[in-house]
């Protein structure tokens, strides 16, 4: 919220000294004062006042005078104020957009066909995105942030394009995600219960009345004993007003994990798309920025509008103004 206040005078105090000076000067000017001893009285002056080029003259000077009058009171007056500086205060209470999405990838094996397609949807969904804060996940048999939430976009796009390298390149290029999310020590892949419980715990700001969203892209072939089911998943995106939009590959076989993908999407009040669809990115863009984006106020700040200067250059025209005056007319 803006609101604008009425303009008035940092300085007022120093113009109204200044005009008590001015005033005071001009008065004490303006007194007659007693005749001088060297002034010698003249005969017939009469004669000398009607002649025609004296009643000329006289008149270029009193034009000249009135002239420079004019002048001189609108130079004060420009300048006084332009001393008073004159301002005006603005009191905003900017908006903070919280809408938050996090990016949530299934680096297992099975998807690796795909993950480099998926993430020309991440590109897409970023252009479109304006204001608000990304994050990004990848899980297979454990999970890892690549990057936290925030609305550096340049950032994103950098780390999503080193994603992609290495996803086309088998981790030979880019990031190698293989490495980070398996332990070949440990039993157990494509644990997608548990990447997706992962994604949901990496939202920061608890309690804060913000907008949460998890664009989860998996095919969802379990290939271990997980902690968390898809199902479970979808119950704690609802219990914590997170929504899920599920991102299925474009796969020859869909079998049950299908469904679950979609009953985890609709209960948490989210939606299910598949790559298949060429408006999968536009969809899910369109889903997010639909949602109710919520705002909250921060602190109030008051900012002052300082504009001296037009009134201070008009003043410094104006003075110009005086010294073409007096040099046309001799005054």
């Amino acid at each position: 919220m803006v609101m604008t206040g009425f303009p008035h005078f940092l300085f007022w105090w120093v113009s109204l000294v200044l005009l008590a000076l001015a005033v005071l000067a001009v008065w004490l000017l303006s007194r007659p004062g007693r005749p001088s001893e060297g002034n010698v009285p003249v005969a017939h002056l009469d004669r000398l006042t009607a002649l025609p080029a004296f009643a000329r003259r006289r008149a270029r000077l009193l034009l000249g005078a009135v002239s420079a009058l004019v002048v001189v009171g609108l130079t004060a007056v420009m300048a006084l104020i332009g001393i008073a500086r004159p301002s005006w205060t603005e009191s905003i209470t900017p908006e903070k957009n919280t809408r938050d999405v996090m990016l949530c990838l299934d680096a297992s094996g099975s998807m690796m066909p795909y993950d480099a397609q998926i993430i020309d949807s991440y590109l897409e969904m970023l252009a479109s995105f304006d204001g608000e804060r990304i994050g990004m996940t990848v899980f297979n048999q454990s999970a890892i942030m690549v990057f936290p939430l925030t609305d550096d976009y340049d950032m994103v796009t950098e780390y999503l394009e080193e994603a992609q390298r290495g996803f086309e390149t088998g981790g030979l290029e880019g990031t190698d995600f293989f490495d980070g999310t398996v332990d070949m020590n440990a039993p157990g892949s494509s644990l997608i219960g548990d990447g997706l419980a992962s994604c949901l715990d990496n939202f920061d700001h608890d309690g804060e009345p913000r907008s949460r969203s998890v664009v989860f892209a998996t095919d969802n072939q379990v290939g271990g004993q997980q902690l968390f089911t898809v199902e479970e998943g979808g119950e704690m995106a609802k219990e914590n007003g997170i929504r899920i939009y599920t991102l299925y590959p474009d796969t020859f076989w869909k079998g049950p994990e299908v469904e679950e993908l979609e009953d985890a999407a609709t209960t948490s009040g989210g939606a299910h798309f598949e790559m298949t669809g060429a408006d999968a990115a536009d969809g899910i863009v369109r889903a997010v920025q639909e949602q109710e984006a919520q705002l909250t106020d921060d602190d109030p700040v008051v900012v002052v509008h300082d504009e001296p200067v037009p009134w201070l250059v008009l003043s410094f025209v104006g003075a110009l103004g005086i010294l073409v005056l007096a040099w046309r007319f001799r005054l």
